[in-house]
This record gives structure tokens, sequence and C-alpha cells, in this order.
């Protein structure tokens, strides 16, 4: 999936937003989301977040850091959008999702990461999980729990 592509969907997921989105992805997705969106600074308040980890190989850690700044970022009731790579139900895409992540220099087991209870842990709830490019990539609608 091309940056623009990507960023399109996260954008038409998102919804409208007053004001900058706080965005944490690499930066060709970033540049493509700028296009789209105003950006918030760095370590701005926003009224809305993206997160991609598409195509990262991050550990845990640095993933719930990532999700927990974001969090503390966006006021309660604020949407996130994360996406992450998911591993196919059907066993030909499956084959084909790990060769994917194979020739990216990931393992296979990557795919199964499962971003959607990240979120819940980090305070957020689920509101909508889509698919895309055979249901290689997983794009997460989430909201910031009212507390």
């Amino acid at each position: 999936m091309t940056a623009a592509r990507l960023a399109a969907r996260c954008v038409e997921l998102l919804g409208a937003v007053d004001g900058p989105v706080a965005v944490v992805a690499r930066r060709r997705v970033r540049a493509a989301l700028a296009a789209q969106l105003r950006l918030a600074d760095d370590g701005a308040p926003a009224p809305a977040a993206l997160c991609v980890f598409l195509g990262e190989s991050v550990d845990c850690d640095t993933r719930r850091t990532r999700l927990d700044g974001l969090a503390a970022r966006v006021p309660p009731g604020a949407p996130l959008v994360a996406v992450d790579h998911n591993q196919p139900r059907a066993r030909w895409r499956r084959l084909l999702g790990a060769l994917v992540l194979l020739t990216r220099g990931q393992s296979p087991a990557r795919a199964r990461h499962p971003v959607a209870r990240e979120l819940q842990t980090c305070g957020f709830t689920i509101e909508r999980l889509r698919l895309a490019s055979g249901e290689r990539v997983q794009l997460v609608l989430a909201r910031r729990r009212v507390d």
C-alpha cells in the first residue's frame, strides 16, 4: 500500500477533525498525511491522533510509550487511528503477507501483534476495525476513554 493511499484511508476513518492532528509515523507516511491534514507540532495537544506502526519493527515497550504519549496529548473522547500489520485469515493471503514481511526483514509473527488490545490497555475504547491490502493491514479507530 502506498503512503498516499494509506494516508487517505486513515483520514477517511478519522473523519472530520477541528484542529491539527498528532501523528506518529515514518517520514513518508507523515508527509502524505501532511498533504491531507494539519499536523500538530511534536508534543503539542491535539483533538485527534494517528499512529502508524506499519513497516516498523518496534518492541512492545516502544509501542506502549508511543500510544501512552498520544493518549496524553488528546482529550477524553478524542479519536485515534492506529495502523499495523495483520495476519490474513485465508491461507494464501497469510502466506503472501508472510513473504512481504520477510522481504522487509521482519518475522511473519509481526502480523499477529494485537494492536486493538494494546489500545484498550492504553485507555482507548475500540470503535471500528478495518482491514486493507488483502487483510494484511489493520486500521483501528478508537476513542480515548472518558474517566
